[in-house]
């Protein structure tokens, strides 16, 4: 869909029944295509592991940053900050969260990166699998036997030169303020001394979101990944002041981009 036009809405929710149905199709296609190979490198997991790895993340990012935008679910305004944001990798990332799409775009665009999950969702056959090859990290927060094998699985990731993709807020946004950061992150980057990479997420209207009217916006959406500086712990830091620092950052972006969208609207009065 070429940027700068609107189709008629009844077309809009036609293309985006296309689109939701094609993410559950292509899921089964790639199953089929990418099993034969699985089973022949059965012998090699190293090899195995990587070649599911390189195949998901092209799959993602093809998915989320080509073929939607073509169906006209949203454009791709902007991918800024990544190459400086990685320059020092291994990193901890931490993202906001208000649609659907923003693991699977995230996951398309960031190679050799973990996603932290929690533990009920790795129960859906394919994200059970991804846990095993892609570098899923489940955690059950509510388990302290759970939390310290994520946080030692964690490790041994960036240990390998691998980031961490954590969202912070634990689920979805309901309004345009910034929810409370879990503090397992940043607990991880002072730990490991790896800096800490705030992202935003960004539409102006709501898109796969915790509100009404979200599955099929009637105007266009523009999707904004902002990769900011990267927060370094200080010697002096803990978990609660770096933390912090991270979602006042992070807040104050999102409050620049909200403005005179409906996400400033909702966002409830302090």
């Amino acid at each position: 869909m070429k940027a700068g036009t609107e189709p008629f809405y009844p077309l809009k929710v036609a293309l985006g029944c296309l689109g939701y149905a094609s993410y559950f199709v292509s899921k089964v296609v790639f199953v089929v295509l990418v099993f034969p190979v699985f089973l022949i490198l059965l012998p090699f997991p190293r090899t195995q592991q990587r070649f599911l790895q390189v195949v998901t993340h092209r799959y993602l990012g093809f998915f989320s940053r080509r073929w939607l935008p073509f169906l006209g679910a949203y454009r791709m305004a902007e991918i800024s900050g990544l190459e400086r944001a990685l320059a020092g990798r291994p990193v901890v990332l931490v993202a906001n969260h208000r649609s659907l799409m923003d693991a699977l775009l995230l996951m398309g665009l960031l190679p050799r990166t973990g996603v932290l999950i929690k533990s009920r969702d790795t129960r859906k056959v394919m994200n059970g699998l991804l846990a095993r090859y892609f570098d899923l990290v489940s955690i059950d927060r509510h388990s302290l036997e759970s939390v310290s094998a994520t946080l030692e699985k964690s490790r041994r990731l960036l240990a390998d030169g691998k980031n961490l993709l954590v969202f912070p807020e634990g689920t979805r946004a309901r309004s345009g303020r910034l929810q409370h950061f879990n503090r397992v992150a940043f607990d991880l980057a002072l730990a490991t001394r790896v800096p800490v990479v705030p992202v935003i997420l960004h539409t102006p209207l709501p898109f796969m979101a915790k509100l009404p009217g979200s599955i099929f916006p009637r105007r266009a959406n523009d999707y904004r990944i902002r990769f900011l500086d990267p927060e370094n712990p200080r010697p002096d830091d803990d978990a609660a002041a770096l933390c912090d620092r991270v979602h006042r950052r992070m807040a104050l972006e999102l409050k620049q981009l909200d403005a005179g969208t409906i996400w400033e609207i909702k966002s409830p009065k302090p």
